[in-house]
């Protein structure tokens, strides 16, 4: 009779082992995926290329192993390039578990409005379009510019203009725009610091009457060229009106003129130059390399947002792996102490600003944009 019961408890440890170890084999090969939440306009028609450098990233990142050995999927939110909307969408997902670090929005102002609902939730904003230096004030914790800062693009913009010979400009910007009055404010700096007198500045672009008084009143002045900070449908309003007034000078416009399609008299091209930093006719390194992939996924050639989505997928990436925790303080520190190999080249970054990405000016060839053959070299600061 105990022979018999032993038997019986040998059986019964054998078979409760058997369900424990298959118990294990089912955890040892469940994968499991990281969500990383993206913010964007997504509704727009512009917001394609960022989308398509957001997906080619995500690939990328998961055919190398993922966000610690986790696959990455995109959680993608519409913000509709409206802050009440910004607000709404931040909040939702501030509170997501998962991955510590949002990459978006598209505006500086609805940037600087939601960086304190991130980080009252514990994670990091990336943005990935906006320049304003501003994110590295102490009230605008957690927030990280991807981008080149206005400081290092007015740097550029002025150094060319000094280069070309030009000492008298006029400034245009668009009323109550943060990032236009920001940059015209680094423009105005550096343009002192250089000797070229800003004989104008205006905010305000009415009706095509009272804009020849400007024209007028520039000619009078002895205005060499014409600065633009404008955004959003100020930039086309501007371009009609420098054409149907015959304007001759040269126009030395912000980045945001690539942002998205703007409907530009082709007579107004040839006198544009854009303050940029993505060379989309690279043919070495890797932004060659880049452009390379996502003509093959896409068919198409990649613009500045779409590298810029690119290159802060990534760099988000990279900071998780090298951190190798999803601890925001940990991350934080690696983006503190260590400098990340990206499509423009080794970044790192100058408390929250990234520093490195070089910045030039481009042209209109053939109604795409290009950059000049004869750049300065400057505008690589952070700040």
């Amino acid at each position: 009779m105990k022979k018999h019961l032993m038997v019986l408890s040998i059986l019964a440890i054998i078979v409760s082992g058997g369900l424990l170890c298959f118990g294990c084999a089912t955890e040892t090969t469940k994968t499991s995926t990281l969500s990383v939440d993206v913010v964007y306009p997504f509704s727009e028609d512009y917001s394609q290329s960022f989308k398509n450098g957001i997906e080619l990233a995500a690939r990328e990142i998961n055919d190398q192993g993922g966000i610690l050995n986790q696959a990455i999927e995109v959680n993608y939110n519409d913000d509709g390039n409206n802050t009440n909307t910004a607000v709404e969408v931040a909040t939702r997902i501030a509170e997501n578990p998962g991955f510590p670090i949002v990459i978006g929005h598209r505006s500086t102002d609805d940037v600087l409005k939601v960086g304190s609902i991130y980080h009252q939730n514990n994670k990091l904003l990336f943005a990935p379009i906006i320049a304003s230096s501003k994110l590295n004030l102490a009230q605008n914790p957690g927030a990280y510019l991807c981008a080149p800062s206005d400081d290092a693009m007015a740097s550029e913009l002025v150094g060319s203009m000094a280069a070309q010979g030009i000492s008298r400009i006029a400034v245009v910007h668009s009323a109550g725009n943060t990032y236009g009055k920001d940059f015209i404010q680094k423009v105005e700096e550096h343009a002192n610091s250089m000797g070229i007198e800003i004989v104008d500045a205006v905010s305000y672009l009415p009706n095509l009457d009272y804009f020849r008084y400007y024209v007028k009143k520039w000619d009078s002045m002895g205005a060499q060229a014409i600065v633009s900070a404008c955004v959003g449908n100020d930039i086309t309003a501007l371009y009609e009106y420098l054409e149907k007034t015959g304007n001759t000078r040269p126009v030395f416009a912000s980045y945001d003129i690539e942002v998205q399609a703007y409907t530009i008299p082709q007579s107004m091209k040839n006198l544009i130059q854009v303050t940029s930093y993505f060379n989309n006719t690279a043919t070495a390194g890797a932004e060659a390399a880049f452009i390379q992939d996502y003509q093959q996924a896409y068919g198409l050639t990649p613009d500045l947002p779409a590298a810029q989505a690119y290159m802060t997928m990534h760099l988000a990436a990279d900071a998780a792996n090298q951190a190798q925790s999803l601890e925001t303080e940990a991350i934080k520190k690696v983006l503190a102490e260590n400098s990340f190999e990206t499509v423009y080249g080794s970044l790192s970054f100058d408390k929250r600003l990234i520093s490195g990405i070089p910045v030039f000016q481009k042209i209109y060839l053939n109604d795409q944009l290009v950059p000049r053959d004869n750049m300065t070299g400057g505008g690589n600061s952070g700040e």
